[in-house]
């Protein structure tokens, strides 16, 4: 600087802000309730929360002020590193940026990650929230991330992949949804997000006690029709 003083510029990084688990059990009182919601304490300045990707505010990593659960990193390692040693399986959307950001190794084994469950090789890969709009009929991400809902919804969208699976038409509704994200867009904004929402809105039950099934995508988009041949000259 022009007094004399240094300034030491580095370059820009992410670090772990929130841990969140709950639990899968299929059965029970106990399904989908949290049972680690860690706010790590902010170590170091925060210059950016990205608030729109990860649901936090200011305040928010300061034990002073802070209306959360606030632990230190190491101690949120060590939960999850006793899942990990217990034999616990994690499920949940982009798991392995998540271990990456908190250096822990988790066997392949017990990871069931749904951004490669419902993927097709050499496409794109489908984001939380169109597969949760698509599937599920859920509007979430809408503002801001929860990753206590985020991992709530891919609990749900395994237990969608194991009916479908156990269906026989987990590639077609696969294909499915590859051809409506083409044509409509994969932001899980739009037409079919409001269908699915009127019905699950209001449980209708058809005869029989059973639930009305959930609208259908709009059909394909037909062909165009053939180009007549061109006169005999």
């Amino acid at each position: 600087q022009a007094d004399g003083t240094e300034i030491v510029v580095q370059a820009m990084r992410l670090g772990l802000a929130r841990v969140s688990v709950v639990r899968g059990d299929r059965r029970g009182q106990r399904r989908l309730v949290p049972i680690i919601d860690d706010y790590i304490r902010a170590v170091e300045p925060v210059y950016d929360y990205l608030t729109r990707f990860s649901g936090l505010v200011p305040g928010d990593l300061d034990p002073v002020v802070s209306k959360h659960h606030i632990t230190k990193l190491k101690h949120a390692y060590l939960k999850l590193r006793y899942l990990v040693d217990c034999g616990c399986v994690f499920v949940g959307h982009g798991l392995k940026q998540d271990f990456k950001m908190i250096n822990i190794l988790v066997p392949p084994a017990q990871i069931i990650d749904t951004v490669e469950l419902f993927h097709f090789k050499r496409q794109r890969k489908l984001s939380l929230r169109f597969l949760a709009s698509y599937l599920l009929g859920m509007d979430i991400q809408s503002e801001t991330h929860d990753s206590i809902e985020d991992a709530r919804v891919a609990v749900r969208l395994y237990e969608k992949y194991n009916e479908l699976v156990n269906e026989g038409n987990f590639q077609g509704k696969l294909l499915e949804i590859y051809r409506y994200g083409k044509q409509y867009g994969y932001t899980g904004e739009g037409g079919r997000m409001d269908l699915q929402q009127t019905s699950d809105a209001i449980e209708i039950m058809a005869p029989g006690g059973q639930p009305t099934p959930p609208p259908q995508p709009p059909p394909p988009l037909p062909p165009p029709p053939p180009t007549p041949p061109l006169p005999p000259t």
